[in-house]
């Protein structure tokens, strides 16, 4: 639980800016499980596209080494080259991918910073509102005195 919460938890008016602080907190979270998510499949498309570039390059020693038994290599170079349009795809995806993580990430340093924001106001609020109390009871304070023992 942030400090900013705690602080806006205390105070019987601050319920309203608990409750909207508790919402950017989640979508802070929000935000947050949805970077890891593309960063997640982004990784799985890298070990992938590493799969497949390994299997391209034993197919292309196949077909090198099968070089007298023509069929042999003709099917290794034509498996090679399925897998190379399929590593094209991939790495489409995953640059996409890379676009899109970058675009979530800019935008949860956005939202961090509002949220930030509106903690720094809330403290704010709740110091105005302790300064209006105490200045309450000093007024209040100074009238019994004024006023004297009855």
């Amino acid at each position: 639980m942030s400090i900013w919460r705690k602080r806006a938890k205390k105070e019987p008016e601050g319920l309203g800016v608990a409750e909207s602080l508790d919402k950017q907190l989640a979508a802070l979270a929000k935000m947050r499980r949805g970077v890891a998510d593309v960063a997640t499949s982004r990784q799985r498309l890298d070990l992938q596209a590493t799969e497949l570039e390994r299997l391209i390059a034993e197919l292309k020693d196949q077909a090198a080494t099968a070089a007298e038994d023509d069929g042999l290599a003709r099917a290794a170079r034509s498996r090679a080259a399925v897998m190379t349009d399929q590593l094209a795809d991939i790495t489409a995806q995953r640059d996409a991918l890379v676009d899109q993580e970058t675009m979530l990430k800019a935008e949860l340093a956005q939202l961090q910073t509002r949220v930030d924001g509106f903690g720094v106001t809330a403290q704010t609020l709740a110091a105005r509102r302790q300064a209006a109390d105490a200045h309450r009871r000093i007024g209040e304070s100074l009238r019994d005195l004024a006023d004297g023992p009855d």
